[in-house]
Order: C-alpha cells, then structure tokens, then sequence
C-alpha cells in the first residue's frame, strides 16, 4: 500500500494540467484560476490624497511664531488636483487630491477656525495624514500568479484595477456516477435489502462549490456492460468520480472496468477511512477517481485526493491546512494506517479545541452533523489522552455549533 505522501504525489505528477483558457466577467471568476499572471494597471492610490477631513498646507509655513494660516479654497474627491498658495492652507476632505505645495494635513479636529483663519494646535510634519500614490501597488506590478483561485475578496483589488474580466483557465467538466444494486435514489421508495444513495449528492455539491461544471451520472447496477458503456461515452470529461466498487469483492467491478477503459496508476493507500482507491486515465484527457462506497470514506478521499487533483489541473497549488488543538476527549485504536477521525472544532477562550465525535465508522453519516475538521491520527499512534495536542484538518469554518447529549466518548 502506498502512503498517502505517495499516493499524492503520485497522482498530482499524472495530472495532465488543462491548456485551455477563456476571458470571463468579474462576477462569474469567483473560483476559477487565473490563466495568466495579472497586473495591476494603475497606481493605488492613484495620486497623493487626504487620509483624514481637516486641511492641506506646506509644515514648513507653521513655525513657532506662527501657528495661524489663512484658508483659500477647498478640494473635494473628484476634483483635479489643485495649487496651494503658499502661506496659506486649503480645506481638503478623505480621499480628496492634496494640491501640489502641500506636504501635509492637519486634521480638523486639531484646528480652531475663525472665519477664513485657521488655528493649528499640534505640531505637523511633512507627510502627515496623506495617502502616497503607489503606496499600496504601481501599475506594471504582479497581483496574481497563474494558478491563483480568485475568491471574492479578490474582486475588490481586481475592480479597482478596472479589469471587468479576467482571463481563466476553462473550467473543469466532471461526471459523478454511483454503483452498487443496493442503492436507490432519494424520493423512490426504498425495498427492503435496498438503501438510499448519498455519496453522489454529496460530491456533486462539493465539486460545485470549487467551481467544477458538473453532470450527474446516476446510479449504475453492478454490472459490467452498463458500467462498461457509461465510461466508454464519458471520455469528453475532464474528471469522472465513482463510489463503490472499488475494493476487491465479486461485485467491486469499477476498478476491473477501468483497467479495460484506460490505465490505473494507483490503488490502495495506507490511509483510514478510505484505503480502496482507485485512480487513473481514460484516453487522453479523462482522470477517474473511484472512491469508496461507505459514505464517510467517500467524503474523505474527496478531501485528500480529488480535491487538490482538480486544483493541480488548473495549474493551483494545493493548499492543506493543519492546525494544532488540545482534544477534549481521548481516543484509542491500533497503530497502522494513517486515521481520519471526524471531529467537531471550536474556539473556547481562545482556544483551539478537538473533541472526537462518537460513532467512527465509516458508514455511520450521524456524526456528520456536527463534524467540522478531522483529526489526523500518525500510523504508529495508537491513539492520544484529552488535553494532548492533535493535528486537525478543518473542512468548514463556521461559527460553534454545540453538540447534543451523547455525541461525544
């Protein structure tokens, strides 16, 4: 079996990267990936202003002996850039362009005005409460790399860029099927021997959200010649996503179909949930993971593998986060395989806390309710006390969501 580093590097090297762009409006870049590097096309701020309401002046006209100044004219956001005559100091408002002659703004709270007179009240110096052209970017400077994910925060240094579009990579196509003769469609009525499949709805959604185009598959029976002939026509897409049959049982025919379609590059990895899967080519531009058929293992193995294989393939780095917290509860098991252990995640003064959800196993979707990280458990642990530090995977980042009684062991 392979290790998960292994296992991952191996698949992101196999990763036939997409080549194909397109330019898109602003609004619909959210979580597409930049094709090209972008730069910025004007200076931000754009020309020296007033970080503050109060007035323009030149320091070097306030001296000891003389801390009044008379006020001639006023400059207002959207103005062009006016001239302050010297000796005196200019009404100028946040955002405004400070008149060339000024080095300063006096804020107005610091002032007493009389009339058209100003008094300055605390001492100035050149630079004070101005905004410097170029202080945050110059035009010509990089703003993103290719590879970059464009989330919304992004459209606000975009917008202020003037771009209206940007140029992405095409955004990846996937079919998401399920197999197995025991599974039946939410809403049909359910016989007995039978169950309602999830794991598809499940990475449909999830494939969704990191902006994959996605078409449903359905549910495929456990036979050779209809898995057969849904993979054959499935070679336009970028991705196919399977769950079941992907272990080593008379009816786990994924993997068997997939050997006679295209090449497997890998298939068991030393990892729990989620040791069966499968993963490999069809022609020359489909990738196919077959994840497990347990739901939990599914989710999992979504997480570790087909999740950061769509980011490689538009040329992102994937990025893993892993914290550090203090469990709240104990846990034991033999050593082995590297375990995921579904866990609720929450700030306690400060603090990050772990508490290991009841009911581990990998068909038992319960837990999910409350689940909002893993922890990540080392092959040779046998398990950690409460109060130790654990390595965890946050999967979402919402706020606290308290647990019901009995949820936790």
């Amino acid at each position: 079996m392979l290790s998960l580093e292994e296992a991952r590097a191996r698949i992101f090297a196999s990763i036939k990267t997409c080549a194909d762009t397109e330019t898109v409006p602003l609004l619909a870049a959210v979580q597409r990936y930049c094709a090209e590097e972008v730069v910025a096309r004007v200076h931000n701020p754009a020309f020296d202003n007033s970080a503050m309401d109060g007035y323009a002046l030149c320091s070097a006209d306030l001296t000891s002996d003389q801390s009044s100044l008379p006020v001639q004219g006023e400059s207002s956001c959207g103005d062009l850039p006016k001239v302050l005559a010297p000796g005196t100091a200019m009404r100028i408002f946040t955002g405004a362009p400070l008149p060339q002659g000024a080095d300063c703004v006096v804020i107005q709270e610091d002032v007493q005005r009389e009339q058209d007179r100003i008094w300055v009240r605390e001492p100035l110096t050149a630079g004070d409460n101005i905004r410097r052209q170029g202080e945050d970017f110059y035009a010509g400077q990089p703003l993103y790399q290719r590879g970059h994910c464009i989330r919304p925060l992004d459209l606000a240094l975009l917008a202020t860029n003037g771009y209206s579009a940007v140029p992405v990579v095409r955004q990846p196509r996937a079919l998401v099927l399920a197999t197995g003769n025991e599974l039946t469609p939410p809403g049909a009525a359910l016989e007995p021997g039978r169950i309602y499949e999830s794991n598809r709805h499940t990475a449909m959604a999830l494939l969704r959200a990191q902006g994959v185009a996605v078409d449903d598959g359905g549910i495929i029976a456990d036979d050779v010649a209809a898995l057969r002939a849904v993979l054959t026509g499935a070679q336009a897409y970028d991705f196919i996503i399977t769950s079941g049959g992907a272990s080593v049982g008379d009816h786990d025919l994924v993997k068997q179909v997939f050997a006679e379609l295209g090449t497997i590059d890998l298939w068991r990895i030393r990892i729990k949930p989620g040791k069966p899967v499968v993963y490999g080519h069809i022609g020359a531009r489909t990738h196919f993971f077959a994840l497990p058929g347990n739901p939990v293992s599914s989710l999992v193995t979504y997480y570790l593998f087909v999740r950061p294989a769509i980011t490689v393939w538009q040329h992102g780095v994937p990025s893993d986060i892993a914290l550090h917290a203090t469990a709240v509860n104990g846990f034991r098991r033999q050593s082995g395989r590297r375990e995921f252990l579904r866990a609720r995640l929450q700030v306690v003064d400060g603090k990050l806390l772990a508490t290991t959800l009841a009911g581990q196993g990998s068909h038992m979707v319960g837990p999910l309710r409350h689940t909002n990280g893993l922890i990540i458990v080392p092959e040779e642990s046998t398990g950690f006390d409460p109060g130790a530090v654990v390595t965890v995977m946050p999967l979402t980042l919402d706020a606290g969501m308290p647990l019901a009684d009995g949820e936790t062991h």
